[in-house]
């Protein structure tokens, strides 16, 4: 996959870098961010700050990502999203910025939803200049995204598209196909109906780059940017004179597990819209300005220098930040307790929030808007009988351990049962990150695939509601050691071996970070 990625990067870069008609002497560079999320579920510090988000988003970025505050200022948030500790992409120290956009669902026949789990994200930064031969051609005056700056691209709420519109046009669709098969021409909307999407499905959207030069945001997040001319290139209006880097996102989905080309077109974004029209992205600025406005003035950092800005490191003055991998240990500093079911495991019957299926006139609603309205049984907690805490996990060593806190649980401490490939049997997922259980050594996540070694039965014990978790390749039960790792070499359930399995409530939104919260950090560290 990751060979196939690449591929759809070089792709892009064509598309990106020659169809528009200008030569390649405008900075840009590329991030590229984990395709481990750092956060997915109903947040969005942009437009819901301190409450649960209208829909699912998958967020990458720094880590001080969070639910938002209430009447947080532009320049606050700033700070809090700059002085993150770590990034999920591929820039750090002087790019703590937070992207996102709206998750990727597959619709089944028979109505419910399964969460789309695989999928990076990569990060264009262009600075285009303005039409051929006029001033803001010549001199495009480009200039660093001001300190709090934050904006959305595209409405949740569209189902249709008007090829005058440039906001419209802003937004399209690549269905990868297989090697040798017909390729899939760049739409508006959603083709998955017409293309088997084999390598990958790819969603686009081109962010406006004009700013009005007042405001760090609006009321609806966009009318404080513009677009030119053009989507992705020409003159500023005079509304909104002040250049900047435009941002284009490609978010990636592997879908070529799920059926789809043959006619029915299956797959939804989380707003509840099977037309893509309604795909959008939200950008939180954390670039370090001065780092910024070097890059835009150092001629390294042109597109004929950096190889349309897959080389990044080209750029001189981003040379000392460019990471030599993707690294996917990057982890929220405050957790956020949400628990409700987003469909990681098993299909869930309704979209996460209020978003009834519209392919017109989209419906905004209250019902279900709170996440303890979801239906939450076919996902649980591990609670140890022994310990009294739920099974968590190190996402880097992969070890599961019986030490979480049943306060405020998150989806770490989230699990659902899935249906083995090569066996009847269960297998036991993390709703975080689609990881089920493995039992070796001892007891680790790992995943997507299954093989015998994540094969278990649960046992109900007699005259309680605790149960036994047996491994099927050697038939011994999992039983919590004194350092709370987990072992199964056990014959016959003991104390150690039971395990409750509790429902979670859909958890809540914690107020998120604030200024005194980083000095309050800071002291904790020191």
């Amino acid at each position: 996959m990751i060979f196939n990625m690449r591929l759809t990067f070089l792709f892009s870069s064509f598309f990106i870098g020659f169809s528009f008609g200008q030569q390649e002497s405008y900075p840009m560079w590329k991030v590229f961010c984990s395709g481990r999320p750092l956060y997915r579920g109903r947040l969005d510090s942009i437009v819901t700050p301190g409450e649960p988000a209208g829909h699912v988003h998958k967020v990458m970025g720094g880590n001080h990502f969070s639910a938002g505050v209430k009447n947080q200022p532009p320049v606050e948030l700033y700070e809090v999203t700059k002085s993150a500790s770590c990034t999920t992409c591929s820039i750090h120290t002087v790019d703590n910025s937070n992207y996102w956009h709206p998750d990727l669902y597959y619709q089944w026949p028979n109505g419910t939803f399964s969460l789309v789990p695989d999928g990076g994200l990569t990060v264009y930064y262009i600075a285009r200049t303005g039409n051929i031969g006029g001033s803001q051609y010549t001199n495009p005056n480009w200039q660093p995204f001001p300190k709090g700056l934050r904006m959305i691209a595209g409405d949740p709420w569209r189902r249709t598209f008007n090829e005058s519109d440039t906001t419209h046009k802003a937004i399209s669709f690549v269905c990868l196909t297989d090697f040798g098969m017909p390729n899939a021409p760049e739409t508006n909307g959603f083709q998955t109906d017409k293309y088997f999407c084999k390598n990958g499905f790819r969603m686009q959207v081109f962010f406006p780059m004009c700013w009005d030069g007042i405001n760090l945001d609006s009321t609806d997040h966009r009318s404080h940017m513009a677009y030119p001319t053009q989507y992705n290139i020409g003159d500023c209006p005079s509304t909104h004179p002040v250049r900047l880097p435009a941002l284009f996102f490609e978010a990636f989905y592997s879908v070529d597990k799920f059926p789809h080309g043959t006619g029915r077109q299956p797959f939804v974004l989380s707003n509840g819209d099977p037309t893509g029209y309604g795909f959008h992205g939200d950008f939180v600025n954390g670039w370090d300005f001065d780092v910024l406005k070097n890059m835009l003035n150092d001629k390294t950092c042109l597109a004929s220098n950096t190889n349309l800005g897959n080389n990044p490191e080209r750029c001189l003055p981003l040379q000392p930040f460019v990471k030599k991998s993707v690294d996917s240990n990057c982890e929220l500093e405050k957790s956020i307790p949400l628990t409700e079911n987003i469909g990681m495991v098993e299909p869930i019957k309704r979209l996460p929030g209020c978003n009834p299926i519209t392919h017109s006139n989209a419906i905004k609603c209250s019902l279900g808007y709170d996440p303890k309205s979801m239906d939450n049984t076919d996902t649980f907690h591990i609670q140890s009988k022994i310990t009294g805490k739920y099974l968590t996990f190190n996402p880097i060593t992969e070890i599961v351990y019986a030490n979480a806190s049943i306060e405020n649980p998150t989806y770490r401490e989230t699990w659902g049962l899935g249906w083995a490939a090569k066996d009847t049997g269960r297998t036991i997922r993390n709703t975080e990150l689609n990881r089920h259980l493995t039992m070796q050594d001892i007891l680790r996540v790992r995943g997507p695939e299954s093989d015998t070694w994540e094969i278990f039965s649960l046992e109900k014990q007699s005259n309680t509601d605790y149960f036994a978790i047996q491994n099927r390749r050697h038939g011994k039960y999992l039983r919590v050691e004194s350092d709370f790792t987990i072992s199964g070499t056990t014959s016959i359930p003991i104390d150690s071996c039971l395990f409750r399995l509790i429902t979670p409530n859909g958890g809540y939104v914690l107020e998120g970070l604030k200024v005194s919260d980083l000095n309050q950090l800071s002291i904790n560290i020191g």
